[in-house]
């Protein structure tokens, strides 16, 4: 029977943490590039941050508060009119947009 030692989580937490925060900025530097390639005014942009213990997070940020709009667009019955997303969270992990 297999052995669990106490604490082996925080182990293993730390060790992947390089590695993931590694991930996040790869995923980052493609979100970047899309967000580049459109982008032709605004302070949106993306930020990688680091959780607790060995979580990351890439987050697209627009003090303007149009974040969502940005990844994925709106309606024409919005109050400042149709945009298309330009997704660009969802093409650094392969998912690409609609």
């Amino acid at each position: 029977m297999a052995q669990v030692y106490k604490g082996v989580e925080q182990i293993a937490a730390h060790e992947a943490r390089e590695a993931v925060r590694e991930k996040a900025e790869e995923l980052a530097t493609r979100a970047r590039s899309r967000l580049a390639a459109h982008r032709s005014s605004g302070n949106a942009r993306i930020e990688v941050s680091q959780g607790r213990k060995s979580d990351a997070f890439v987050e697209l940020v627009d003090p303007g508060g149009n974040a969502l709009a940005i990844e994925c667009g709106r309606s024409a019955s919005s109050e400042h009119g149709a945009m298309q997303g330009i997704y660009p969270l969802s093409h650094a992990i392969g998912r690409g947009g609609s």
